[in-house]
């Protein structure tokens, strides 16, 4: 912890070293000796800067099939970041956290039935050194921004949200990402650009750059039934992001381009329209439809190294219906992905937010999929209490299809709940969530274990604390 606060204050001094140096930002020192009571020295700006703090604890537990290991942890962080005002349009901003794991069970242990590792727990802390217990600690946001009016860019470690490239925040500490990004908002269009060259994953300590990222977590199974796999393999310079999103009342549209050099290219579009049936009561009405294909050769020359095979490609479309009233919203989901490829992109990077999606299951890395959700979501107490419950059914490829079930998930149903409280008053900024996940395999036969742990038949718990002011 003592090499964690270092740095983190080495940072900020870096940081605000380089501000008063550059000659867009420094006052100079006359400037600075300056007796005019109405002029403000720089060191009196960064004064009102604000500081925040950020307290997580998280317990989570998997309870697999008779027979399976079960896993559970509990770990504790704590945060600090400053950032400050704007100065003629510009401003820094950096922060740092730490972990604590207070106890494990069985999370670095092999399954002795299937000599398959831990899926979920791990990702709570540091999955490159899953025995580190001490030096938990990464510096995450570390930026100069500017903003203007309509105008704003941020430049260096940032966090970023897209439909598919995002925080994916749901464990112990979220993804963020180093380049570039800017944002141009004149009304009710906005339009985003971004260039990354590094990331850092949930689960990870460690920045890297974007084509060392994939892989860290299991690569699945490659459509060629080879050993090799793409972790390590892989060549690009970085992923590039094009979004325009445009809302007015209650109608609102998303179109998103991503391009990862050498790997593969996806475009992903989302409608959603709000029809008034009377003054209680809304129409939703959804449309969400995305396309992706390789560049190149996939990322590597040998299609066995390869993220994507050379010239694979598919495509998906997604709809959602349902009622929409002041503090409850009940609404009817469907996905179907193609049988032409499966959808690729790299769970490093994000969750993809389809509107069937559930906690603790993605549909990342297979094609041919049928998928029908329904969700119900329904606050209290002002809205500090949210209940959401949702059930889905997934029909999923043959788990022997290694060219479109690159995890080898069966059919499954999927349950979740979860309770949220934001409390208020005395302890306001203090959030604290219970969510329970449930997976049952839907076949008519047996499967072997190996398709079975962590995947179906299981029960995920989870209890989070988090704390900011």
């Amino acid at each position: 912890m003592k090499t964690f606060v270092l740095k983190l204050v080495g940072i900020g001094i870096f940081m605000l070293a380089g501000l008063v140096s550059n000659p867009l930002l420094a006052q100079h020192p006359h400037e600075s000796m300056s007796t005019d009571p109405h002029k403000k020295l720089f060191g009196e700006i960064l004064e009102k800067g604000q500081f925040e703090f950020h307290l997580r604890s998280f317990y989570m537990h998997t309870e697999n099939t008779k027979g399976l290991l079960d896993y559970s942890t509990w770990g504790t962080g704590a945060g600090l970041g400053y950032f400050s005002p704007r100065w003629k349009g510009f401003g820094v901003g950096f922060s740092g956290f730490f972990v604590f794991r207070h106890f494990e069970n069985n999370i670095q242990k092999l399954d002795p039935q299937t000599g398959l590792s831990n899926r979920y727990e791990l990702t709570l802390f540091d999955v490159h050194h899953p025995d580190n217990h001490h030096d938990m600690d990464r510096l995450e946001e570390f930026y100069i921004s500017y903003e203007k009016e309509k105008f704003s860019t941020w430049f260096g470690r940032h966090h970023f949200e897209s439909p598919l490239l995002n925080a994916s925040d749901n464990r112990m500490r979220p993804n963020l990402f180093s380049g570039i990004s800017t944002e141009f908002n004149p009304g009710k269009v906005k339009l985003t650009g971004a260039w990354f060259t590094h990331a850092i994953s949930r689960g990870s300590l460690e920045w890297l750059p974007i084509e060392e990222t994939l892989g860290f977590y299991n690569t699945g199974r490659n459509p060629l039934g080879v050993e090799d796999d793409y972790h390590h393999h892989v060549s690009s310079k970085g992923i590039g992001i094009l979004g325009v999103t445009y809302d007015q009342d209650q109608f609102d549209l998303k179109a998103w381009n991503y391009l990862a050099e050498g790997i593969f290219a996806a475009s992903f579009a989302e409608v959603n329209s709000l029809q008034k049936v009377n003054s209680n009561l809304d129409l939703m009405i959804g449309i969400q439809a995305f396309y992706q294909q390789a560049v190149g050769d996939g990322g590597n020359p040998d299609p066995a190294k390869s993220y994507l095979l050379p010239g694979e490609k598919t495509h998906g479309m997604g709809f959602q219906t349902g009622i929409k009233k002041e503090h409850s919203q009940l609404a009817f989901s469907f996905l179907y992905i193609s049988d032409q490829g499966r959808f690729l992109f790299p769970r490093e990077w994000g969750r993809e937010q389809f509107y069937v999606s559930l906690p603790r299951e993605r549909f990342e890395g297979m094609g041919g999929v049928h998928a029908l959700g329904v969700k119900y979501d329904k606050t209290f107490i002002k809205d500090k209490l949210k209940v959401s419950l949702g059930a889905s059914h997934v029909q999923t490829p043959d788990i022997h299809n290694l060219r479109l079930n690159k995890y080898g998930l069966p059919n499954y149903l999927h349950f979740t709940g979860l309770v949220d409280y934001r409390f208020d008053g005395f302890f306001k900024g203090l959030d604290l969530q219970f969510l329970i996940a449930h997976k049952n395999e839907d076949r008519q036969t047996a499967i072997p274990l190996e398709y079975v742990i962590n995947r179906v038949n299981m029960t995920n718990l989870n209890i989070i604390l988090d704390y900011r002011f």
